[in-house]
C-alpha cells in the first residue's frame, strides 16, 4: 500500500518547486509571493473527508493587498507573515483539477504521476491568477467591474479605495455598501464605523 502521507508530502515539495521560478517562496504547504503591493498566498488545507485509506486536501489561494493588511492589522505587523485567512478572498479561488474538482484525493489506487501533473498545472494557474490580482489597482478594478456586487464586495472596495484618499470612487463605494446593507439593521453600527473611518483616513 502507498505511504499516503509520504505521497502528499512529496506533492507539496513538487508544488514548491513549481512555484519557485514564479517568485514564490515557502515550504510545508505554505508559499508566499511578496511584492511592494502586498502578498499572495498559496496554502494547503486538510479535509475532514480524509480517512485511513484516503488523504484529501485543498490548495487555497489568497491575495493580501498592503492596504487591506494595514487596515486590518496596522502597519507595524509584518505583512510577510500573512496566511490565506488574511486575504480578501472574493476573487481568488482554489487550485482546481482538470475535471473542475477543488478537492484533491490520494488513495492506494491513485496514479500519482497523473495526479502530480494535474496538480502542478492547477496550482501554477491559480498562483498566476493570484499574482495578477496583486498588481497595482487590479483588485479594485475587477471588484468595481462586478455587475451585481454583494456586501463583501462593497466592504473590500471601501477599504481598498480608502487608501487613495477621499475620492468620488470611495464615496460611491460607501453609498453602495449602505444600500447593500439596507436590510441588515444589526450591521448598521459596523457599517457606520467603517465608512466614517474610511472617509476620515489621512490622504496618502
Amino acid at each position: 500500500m502507498l505511504d499516503l502521507d509520504g505521497v502528499v508530502r512529496g506533492l507539496m515539495r513538487d508544488v514548491g518547486t513549481a512555484l519557485r521560478p514564479m517568485g514564490w517562496r515557502g515550504s510545508g504547504g505554505l508559499w508566499r509571493l511578496v511584492t511592494a503591493e502586498g502578498v499572495a498566498v498559496v496554502q494547503k488545507q486538510g479535509s475532514q473527508g480524509s480517512s485511513w485509506d484516503a488523504r484529501l486536501f485543498y490548495l487555497n489561494t489568497s491575495v493580501v493587498p498592503r492596504a487591506w493588511w494595514e487596515w486590518n492589522h496596522g502597519a507595524d505587523r509584518p505583512i510577510e507573515k500573512a496566511r490565506d485567512v488574511h486575504g480578501i478572498r472574493l476573487l481568488e479561488g482554489r487550485a482546481r483539477s482538470a475535471d473542475d474538482a477543488h478537492r484533491w484525493r490520494v488513495t492506494d489506487g491513485t496514479d500519482v504521476d497523473r495526479l502530480r501533473t494535474d496538480l502542478l498545472a492547477a496550482v501554477t494557474h491559480a498562483a498566476g491568477r493570484a499574482a495578477e490580482l496583486l498588481e497595482p489597482g487590479r483588485y479594485v478594478d475587477e471588484l468595481s467591474a462586478l455587475p451585481d456586487k454583494q456586501v463583501g464586495d462593497w466592504h473590500a472596495l471601501v477599504v481598498l479605495l480608502a487608501d487613495r484618499g477621499t475620492t468620488p470612487e470611495l464615496r460611491a463605494a460607501c453609498v453602495g455598501l449602505r444600500r447593500a446593507c439596507a436590510g441588515r439593521p444589526r450591521a448598521a453600527g459596523f457599517i457606520d464605523d467603517l465608512i466614517e473611518r474610511a472617509l476620515n483616513r489621512p490622504s496618502p
